[in-house]
């Protein structure tokens, strides 16, 4: 764990740091003064800020769309329509406010604000506990006393109504139930990393994370999860809950690979869970066929939810009971997909299903890799850069994983088959997760181990 703790965290210092030179970078010294013929930095972002708002507002209005707005009623996303352009200039908007912020605060007050993040962690935690958004209706106010009473908790004067952030909890079942695994689960977890890593400095098994001290437990991540059908539950909507947000959003998927160019052909969508992905594509590519593959829960689930599809979609989905770490049994298919799959697992077990699947790819045989691509400190927005670290410690801390960057994923690919080569890396507009192109060329013919015959 040692390892792949700094691993994680020398990328993350760096781009503390380099973000710190890039703030003094902005301030214009002259020999060792200020220059104030330039703008202040305050009023650089301040102005980068309003800019970019301006331009946002001006595409809101002029495609009559709601604003962004602290109202009851304002909208949970204004922007799920917007194109390519306006999601950049929403991206510096965010990156500028950011930065204002961290300018106006100064060094410091940095750290004790992070004490807020982690009371808003443990009231949300409270606040779902006791079930209170569920309580506060939707409509109108309810007291304080009323709302402690139905909720068996201290009362306290006055009332209360939802906000539009409150009510989401509420009107979305999944982001309650992300709410709570997040709190009672992903956060428990966090903050035992440093009793893991004292417990297993050099520890690479998946039983051997944050997770198994938080939970006084020997089994993995998913071993432990599923011995408590509430958790199960949580879980799924949790999951439910980021594959629905903006930066997992299926059409990135869709768009954001040139699945048209494939024509008529097979993709297998290995651990495709419910066939979610696959449903998505086929009904934008009806040339393409999809074998989705998962664990007979899962495809029991993903067959009922087909049986509801529109015939000429349902006919080309099919669903295979099938674990990825054996023997792959479709051979040589156009495409094998993998999204979100790899993070979960520690090189090891990546590189073990990697091998299965090149085990049964032909020559022109692609497989497509939907993951998390870490970039080069301080390359990217820090509000960008801050969700990546973010994932990248959770993997950490659950399963002795990590989010990958791209020599991660080369490596990973040369170690798994020496065929497997990286063709080209695609992060959609927008998108948290990028498009991984990857093509086969056998080194070896697999019958006579000489040359390559296939």
């Amino acid at each position: 764990m040692a390892t792949a703790l700094s691993q994680t965290l020398a990328p993350a210092l760096k781009a503390i740091k380099d973000n710190d030179q890039n703030v003094s970078q902005a301030i214009g010294k002259e020999k060792g003064g200020v220059d104030y013929s330039l703008p202040s930095p305050l009023e650089s972002f301040a102005q980068e800020a309003t800019e970019n708002a301006k331009t946002i507002s001006e595409f809101l209005r002029s495609n009559d769309l709601p604003h962004p707005s602290f109202a009851r009623d304002a909208p949970a996303n204004a922007f799920l329509s917007a194109p390519d352009d306006v999601l950049a200039v929403r991206s510096k908007l965010t990156e500028a406010a950011l930065r204002l912020l961290q300018l106006a605060r100064g060094p410091q007050e940095y750290i004790p604000n992070l004490t807020e993040n982690m009371q808003y962690i443990a009231c949300l935690r409270w606040l779902t506990h006791f079930n209170i958004f569920q309580l506060v209706p939707l409509v109108g106010t309810i007291s304080y006393v009323a709302l402690a009473s139905q909720a068996k908790v201290s009362p306290e004067l006055g009332e209360v109504s939802h906000t539009a952030t409150s009510a989401l909890l509420v009107t979305k079942p999944e982001l309650h139930d992300w709410a709570v695994f997040m709190t009672g689960t992903t956060t428990p977890a966090a903050n035992k990393l440093v009793e893991a890593t004292e417990k297993w400095p050099e520890a690479v098994r998946k039983n051997e994370t944050a997770y198994n001290v938080a939970f006084d437990t020997d089994l993995p991540f998913f071993e432990h999860l599923n011995t408590d059908p509430q958790k199960v539950k949580e879980f799924a909507g949790y999951m439910k809950n980021v594959q629905q947000s903006e930066g997992a959003a299926l059409r990135h998927l869709v768009l954001g690979y040139d699945w048209a160019a494939i024509g008529k052909g097979k993709v297998v969508d290995a651990g495709g869970s419910t066939g979610a992905s696959s449903t998505a594509l086929a009904r934008s590519f009806p040339d393409l066929a999809f074998v989705v593959q998962d664990l007979r829960e899962n495809v029991d689930r993903g067959k009922a939810a087909a049986a509801e599809l529109p015939a000429d979609i349902a006919s080309r989905i099919s669903f295979q009971e099938h674990d990825f770490f054996k023997a792959q049994p479709v051979h040589g298919a156009e495409v094998y997909l993998l999204r979100m799959i790899l993070h979960d697992w520690p090189d090891a077990d990546a590189v073990a299903i990697l091998r299965e699947l090149a085990g049964a790819m032909g020559s022109g045989s692609r497989l497509v890799i939907m993951d998390s691509v870490l970039p080069r400190p301080g390359s990217v927005p820090s509000t960008q850069e801050r969700m990546l670290r973010a994932r990248d410690m959770t993997m950490l801390e659950a399963f002795n994983s990590l989010e990958r960057d791209e020599e991660d994923w080369r490596r990973l690919l040369a170690t798994a088959d020496p065929g497997l080569t990286l063709r080209g890396i695609r992060e959609p507009m927008g998108s948290a997760l990028s498009l991984l192109d990857v093509v086969y060329t056998p080194s070896k013919c697999r019958l006579c181990g000489r040359g390559s015959c296939d």
